[in-house]
């Protein structure tokens, strides 16, 4: 019996040690993919001294190793200002806003957040505020159109209410200047009769 569990271990080691020699020679090739499908965006993941970024809606500068918060106004090497509040200032005065993983370089390279340098900053933000100011005006004109039309029919349905409640109240004064036009008959009816019995 030990014989034969030995002899099991055995071959179970060399099928085992077999399979692992063939998967280290199907490993060892190599597949080159061609150049020009490579993408072309530079993308970086270290960082380097001077560089600022917006982490958790704080602004921060890789300082010796670590991330540090801004506490002044910061001045690039290209002359952009970067505020405290994360606002970039270029030096013709046109403003952005670095987004929470949105990093510019000291020497005023933006990247986006998946790393890729942003090659003009100022025109992207502007087509993107161009698009969101024609989309809100847009949902304010629909918002406008359907508030008009709301107004509209709300007056519509007033209007509807008070005539029918003038209607009504119409009906209703008729009805009680009847009643009353039939009391004040019955009355001089019976001054009249009183005024009989009296004579008599």
């Amino acid at each position: 019996m030990k014989k034969l569990l030995l002899a099991v271990a055995v071959a179970s080691i060399s099928v085992a040690c077999n399979n692992e020699a063939n998967n280290t020679a199907s490993s060892d090739s190599i597949v080159v993919a061609p150049t020009d499908t490579l993408p072309v965006a530079e993308v970086f993941s270290d960082y380097k001294e001077g560089d600022i970024i917006r982490k958790d809606g704080q602004l921060v500068v890789y300082t010796n190793g670590a991330w540090v918060p801004v506490d002044n106004d910061l001045v690039l090497e290209n002359g952009v200002t970067i505020k405290k509040n994360g606002e970039v200032v270029d030096k013709k005065g046109r403003t952005i806003v670095l987004e929470d993983g949105e990093r510019v370089t000291k020497t005023g390279i933006f990247f986006n957040r998946a790393g890729a340098a942003v090659e003009d900053a100022w025109d992207a933000t502007k087509r993107g505020v161009t698009n969101a100011a024609d989309a809100t005006g847009n949902a304010v004109e629909k918002g406008y159109e359907a508030t008009k039309e709301g107004v509209k029919d709300a007056a519509a349905a007033t209007k509807q209410g008070v005539e029918k409640a003038a209607d009504a109240t119409k009906e209703k004064a008729e009805d009680v200047g009847q009643a009353i036009k039939k009391g004040a008959q019955k009355v001089g009816d019976k001054a009249k009769e009183v005024k009989e019995d009296i004579k008599k």
